[in-house]
């Protein structure tokens, strides 16, 4: 299979000489595997795409070469595609424009916190040394919780000794609750934890701020931990240093947030917030669903009805960005915003929530934007990555708005069988989740070896599917565009994912294949079939055939010598990037398959005005 393609690509590059040529005669910038009209791809692009992205049959024996070249033919058809749509000035759309600029200021965010927070925190040998001291004791304590600061002063005041710590007796007006606990290294309160392993046997602490309130300790004893004691000490080491690392960040982060925040303008309306969470809640109420399910476009429609009136009016503002309530409706949809049948009534606080943090981000971003931190190389590098193949996308969409079917095409696929059109069918298993914060729980649970179904009955954001364990009826590999035609390479039991698509992210396994199909019903049924089909017929040709002679026009050359020699995992990690300050995205931009266009000549004239 491999030789077959080397072969083919051989034969196609010969007929266009100028283009070999270059590749023979120029210089070759170091860590480059191919060229595409006049834009490179790297060694270092491929690596990433190639191992931070699903890929088909990458399990199967010389999987791993056949997926490299499958991977380097798709990603030249996406640098083809985006050449094509800046020459029609696609990149000027304004949709194009403000999701780039999305992907463009969360990139920079990460910077600055790269910058500001994880580049200027240090962990030195002796703190990581007194940490794995403190590791392996847990800590058994005593303690008066406060809702009031003063209260608590007054209180400590009081204690001159241990013996007062136990046998002072607080007002029930002060609000106070005596209990006891056991401090673990690294997964207390920050400011308990430090006062638990300063403090001696019988010591009483000063006031102690920590989450919403105030606490005076008491140390009753020690014992051995049984976790941290168990482990390898290069384990154990590596475990304090990354919690170390962790905490140290988030005092940076809040420490930094403070000071930029402070003086910025952000905020949201408190009643048009209300307003909107009433609105959330009654939507659901009557969507009356059981377990979590997405802000789906039904139920956002139903939203929108309720608020109507106001759906204009500004909601939220962050420094130059204002956000009115049919925007904010749009971008709480957009991001997988999802309510528990159970907690429908804590809608209120979970947006106040959300709000604070998505004002909080655009200030942020705004600021590293500024500070033109996505200029810096690596950003940079990224966004052209991103640049490339959302461009691709654009021209995708473009070639398909050209396609038309006529009532003879529709006809004519119907005569093409007695009783109806038929349609190879699929049947898969998919988990389908709102955010990419519950995929990769889904990701991660699936590793461990979790079903399917257990998985899509505790994260699926679509109720239906919850009740049918993931299972979906067979369908047309004309439908659910790009499924159907990526279960139709599979093979039986082989997963793919996670994949976008539209506003979700879905994650399936193929149950069965119909290569026979069905035949669908007389009449309208008939008919629908039959204009889906030749549709996806269409589009797919007039693709192939642009390809080819988009590559033909450009030319594209494939450094083979390079590619063999990279070493690559034949397992894609799936890995989610996280976020500097909060969310999280692709670790790279999924490349659609796209390579039948390899076997096509070169057709002559214009394919796409």
């Amino acid at each position: 299979m491999l030789k077959n393609r080397f072969t083919l690509l051989c034969m196609f590059v010969a007929a266009v000489p100028s283009a070999w040529m270059l590749a023979q005669s120029g210089s070759v910038p170091t860590g480059v595997v191919a060229k595409a009209g006049d834009l490179f791809i790297t060694e270092r692009e491929f690596i990433e795409r190639f191992e931070l992205l699903p890929g088909l049959h990458r399990g199967r024996k010389s999987g791993i070469e056949d997926s490299k070249m499958d991977l380097m033919y798709s990603m030249i058809a996406e640098r083809l595609l985006s050449q094509e749509a800046r020459q029609r000035g696609l990149e000027r759309d304004s949709a194009f424009k403000a999701a780039f600029d999305e992907i463009r200021k969360v990139l920079a965010r990460d910077e600055l916190y790269r910058q500001e927070v994880s580049g200027k925190v240090t962990v030195p040998a002796k703190e990581i040394e007194r940490g794995i001291a403190q590791a392996l004791r847990e800590v058994l304590i005593s303690f008066i919780y406060f809702e009031r600061e003063d209260a608590a002063r007054f209180v400590r005041n009081q204690i001159k000794n241990s013996s007062d710590f136990d046998r002072m007796r607080i007002d029930s007006a002060m609000g106070a609750t005596r209990d006891t606990a056991t401090v673990i290294w690294g997964d207390a309160e920050p400011a308990i934890e430090k006062a638990a392993y300063r403090l001696k046997r019988n010591e009483v602490s000063p006031v102690i701020a920590a989450g919403t309130g105030y606490y005076i300790l008491r140390i009753k004893g020690t014992k051995r931990n049984a976790v941290f004691g168990s482990l390898d000490p290069l384990v154990l080491r590596d475990r304090v240093r990354t919690t170390l690392r962790e905490q140290k960040e988030r005092a940076r982060l809040n420490e930094f947030a403070d000071q930029l925040l402070r003086g910025k303008t952000g905020y949201a309306r408190a009643q048009l917030l209300k307003t909107l969470a009433g609105a959330i809640e009654d939507a659901f109420i009557r969507a009356d669903h059981a377990g979590p399910a997405a802000l789906s476009e039904s139920i956002a429609d139903q939203v929108r009805q309720t608020c109507r009136n106001v759906l204009d009016d500004t909601l939220a503002v962050a420094g130059s960005v204002v956000w009115s309530v049919r925007q904010t409706i749009q971008r709480l949809q957009d991001r997988g915003f999802s309510v528990d049948s159970a907690g429908i009534r804590s809608v209120g606080p979970r947006l106040n929530t959300q709000m604070k943090i998505w004002v909080q981000q655009e200030l942020l971003e705004q600021e590293a934007v500024a500070r033109k931190l996505d200029q810096v190389p690596e950003v940079a590098r990224q966004l052209e990555t991103w640049y490339e193949s959302m461009l691709a996308g654009q021209m995708k969409a473009y070639i398909r708005r050209q396609v038309s079917v006529s009532e003879p095409e529709i006809l004519q696929a119907m005569r093409a069988s007695d009783s109806g059109i038929v349609i190879p069918r699929v049947t898969v298993r998919e988990v389908r989740t709102a955010s990419l914060d519950d995929m990769q729980r889904v990701v991660e649970e699936l590793h461990l070896g979790e079903s399917m179904e257990r998985v899509c009955l505790r994260w699926s954001s679509d109720p239906e599917l919850r009740k049918r364990k993931g299972n979906l009826e067979p369908f047309p590999i004309s439908e659910r565009y790009p499924i159907g035609e990526l279960a139709w390479q599979m093979q039986v039991g082989e997963r793919y994912g996670p994949l976008q698509a539209g506003k979700e992210f879905i994650i399936f396994e193929l149950l069965a294949k119909d290569s026979a199909g069905s035949q669908a019903a007389s009449g309208e049924g008939s008919r629908e079939a039959a204009l889906k089909e030749v549709r996806r017929q269409k589009e797919k040709r007039l693709m192939d055939l642009f390809l080819a002679k988009s590559g033909g026009t450009r030319g594209f050359m494939i450094y083979q010598d390079r590619l063999m020699r990279l070493k690559l995992s034949p397992l894609p990690m799936m890995t989610f990037r996280v976020l500097g300050f909060g969310g999280r995205m692709f670790a790279a931009p999924f490349v659609e398959p796209q390579l039948d266009w390899l076997g096509i000549e070169p057709p002559q004239g214009q394919i796409v005005f």
